[in-house]
């Protein structure tokens, strides 16, 4: 377990601070906002949900990210229980995520809930703390899977018709 000082407090508090910008960014489709919790060779792990979905690169990822988002009526990305390993520069930390996805559509639910945890592995960076890798874990789902892919097809539809 960490020591706890003042430093760590701070520290502990603005890796906190990232994930929830984390998850405000994809919710506000902030994807400016989404790239500051990132340095630039972040590697995000996300096979527990979508097969070989390995993105390395902060502009890949947010760009894959937003293509899945954008067509969505709206999502909320709920991160909690935070717990922290923090040493000099390099931190770790585990969260619990709850992510709901909407879409309306004629093909089925309209929702998409993704329950698990992060697992984060955090860098100081003259800008800040950031994430420098970090894998998701779907512990369980419900609902209607399609609608990830379903809004992104929705978003191209409407591209190729202007």
């Amino acid at each position: 377990m960490t020591e706890l000082t003042l430093q760590t407090l701070l520290d502990r508090a603005e890796i906190t601070d990232v994930i929830h910008r984390y998850a405000m960014a994809i919710d506000t489709r902030d994807w400016k906002l989404f790239r500051t919790c990132f340095t630039d060779d972040v590697v995000a792990d996300a096979t527990s949900f979508i097969p070989d979905l390995v993105v390395t690169g902060a502009d890949e990822w947010v760009a894959w990210v937003a293509a899945g988002i954008n067509g969505l009526d709206a999502t909320q990305h709920i991160i909690t229980n935070h717990a922290h390993d923090i040493e000099g520069d390099s931190a770790k930390c585990s969260s619990y995520m709850h992510a709901q996805h909407v879409l309306k559509n004629d093909l089925g639910s309209d929702q998409y809930l993704l329950a698990g945890h992060y697992n984060y592995h955090m860098a100081r960076t003259p800008d800040g703390w950031k994430i420098k890798s970090y894998v998701v874990t779907v512990s369980w789902a419900s609902g209607n899977a399609a609608l990830i892919g379903l809004g992104a097809e929705l978003l191209e539809a409407e591209a190729a018709a202007e």
